[in-house]
């Protein structure tokens, strides 16, 4: 319903955005911090700068030019979604409800990139075959298992001018895993056994 809502939920859970610290992948979050902020139901608020002001700015026009685009049928997807058994959690940008190129449903999630981050941290062979950094990809697939969805489309808008698309299958053996781990994280935290800082 609102901000402080949303923060309140996903302190109860490990969400997409989290879930890369779990296999040491995060460039933001080590798996002890996160242990304690979970352990601790620490509510971070994350101060807004300028490029994230514009990001969710952005988000929008994004979604629905590559819609656009694409000839697809979308719509927000204005939700915290959980799975209170295991304890994971996510929000999401939209949802593809119909694209001619896909059966079914799928996730669309949208990146507003940096033209030399993209140039840096993601893997772009020219022909169409793109990876996204590592977190990036825990996230969807983590999206994917809990929304239950098959597919999920990346949008990313590079330099503010480049649109890069990248659809992903939904992995069953990573979200398993992810499943398991994210199980381990708080039989941890009910056990009060903290992993071992990472000082790196």
């Amino acid at each position: 319903t609102d901000k402080e809502a949303w923060l309140a939920q996903r302190v109860q859970d490990v969400t997409s955005t989290e879930v890369s610290a779990l296999y040491g992948l995060s460039p933001y979050l080590s798996e002890f911090e996160l242990f304690h902020q979970k352990r601790d139901k620490e509510i971070v608020r994350i101060e807004e700068n300028e490029r994230m002001t514009w990001g969710k700015r952005l988000e929008d026009a994004i979604a629905l030019g590559a819609a656009e685009t694409m000839g697809w049928t979308v719509e927000k997807m204005d939700v915290y979604m959980r799975d209170e058994e295991s304890r994971m959690g996510s929000s999401f940008d939209y949802k593809i409800l119909h694209a001619p190129e896909r059966e079914g449903e799928g996730i669309l999630e949208i990146k507003n990139v940096d033209g030399i981050q993209y140039h840096r941290k993601w893997i772009d062979d020219g022909e169409g075959n793109i990876e996204a950094p590592e977190h990036i990809e825990m996230q969807i697939q983590h999206q994917m298992e809990l929304a239950n969805l098959d597919w999920c489309c990346l949008v990313a808008l590079v330099g503010g001018n480049t649109q890069k698309i990248v659809y992903r299958e939904r992995n069953r053996e990573i979200g398993a895993d992810i499943r398991t781990k994210i199980s381990d994280f708080w039989a941890r935290i009910d056990a009060n056994t903290p992993p071992s800082p990472d000082y790196v």
